[in-house]
C-alpha cells in the first residue's frame, strides 16, 4: 500500500465513521422527547381529574341544596315558594288554611273536637307562618320589638318577612288527656320541621 492509497484508506475510514456516527441513535434526544410525552400524558390526565372532580362536586352541591325526598311528608306554600319537610308522623293529622298573607297550620281532629264546628281556630292549632310587610334581617326584626312572643325567623323577601310563630295558649281539650298527648308531641315536632325557600334548604 503506497501513500497515496493509505491516505484514501484512512478517508474512506474517516468517512465510515462518520457515516456509522450518523446512524447510531439519539438515545438522550429520545429519552428527552419520552419525558416530554410522558409529562404531557400526566398534565392530561389530572386536568382530566380536576375537571371531573369539579363537575361531580358542582352537582353533589347542587343536589344538597335542593333536594327533598319524595317519600317525605311536605306541605308547600306555592304562593310564597315555601316548601316545609314534616315529621312523617303527621300525615293524615294536619291542614293549613290561608288567612290573609299569613298560614296556619293545625291538627285537623283536635280542631274539629275543641271549635265545635265553628269557624273560629279556637284549638288545634299547631303554627302560624306569618307575614310582615317589610323586608328585614333577624336583628332588625328583634330592633323593632317584633319578637314579643315564641318564634323562628325563615326568610325575607324584597318587601316582605316570613315569620313562623309558636302558637300559644292551651290548643286541646284540658279534659283529654288523649288529645293533650298528641298535641304535645306535635307540638315538639314543630322545631324539627326543614324548610325549603325558593329551593334552597332554610337552616
Amino acid at each position: 500500500m503506497n501513500k497515496n492509497q493509505f491516505s484514501e484508506h484512512i478517508g474512506n475510514i474517516d468517512e465510515k465513521l462518520v457515516w456509522q456516527a450518523e446512524q447510531i441513535p439519539n438515545y438522550r434526544q429520545q429519552y428527552r422527547k419520552k419525558r416530554i410525552k410522558g409529562f404531557a400524558a400526566i398534565a392530561a390526565a389530572v386536568a382530566l381529574m380536576v375537571c371531573s372532580f369539579s363537575a361531580g362536586a358542582f352537582a353533589f352541591a347542587r343536589e344538597v341544596v335542593v333536594e327533598v325526598p319524595a317519600k317525605q311528608e311536605t306541605l308547600t306554600l306555592e304562593e310564597i315558594s315555601l316548601t316545609m319537610i314534616l315529621p312523617d308522623s303527621w300525615s293524615g293529622k294536619y291542614s293549613v288554611v290561608k288567612n290573609n298573607q299569613n298560614y296556619i297550620v293545625y291538627n285537623k281532629q283536635i280542631r274539629e273536637a275543641v271549635s265545635d264546628g265553628t269557624e273560629l281556630f279556637d284549638g288545634g292549632v299547631l303554627f302560624y307562618i306569618v307575614c310582615y310587610e317589610e323586608a328585614m334581617t333577624p336583628e332588625q326584626f328583634v330592633e323593632k320589638g317584633y319578637d314579643f312572643t315564641a318564634y323562628r325567623y325563615l326568610f325575607s323577601t324584597r318587601d316582605k318577612t316570613y315569620i313562623l310563630c309558636y302558637a300559644s295558649d292551651v290548643q286541646w281539650d284540658v279534659n283529654d288527656s288523649e288529645q293533650e298527648a298528641v298535641y304535645q308531641q306535635m307540638e315538639l315536632e314543630v322545631r324539627d320541621i326543614r324548610f325549603v325557600f325558593d329551593d334552597v334548604l332554610i337552616d
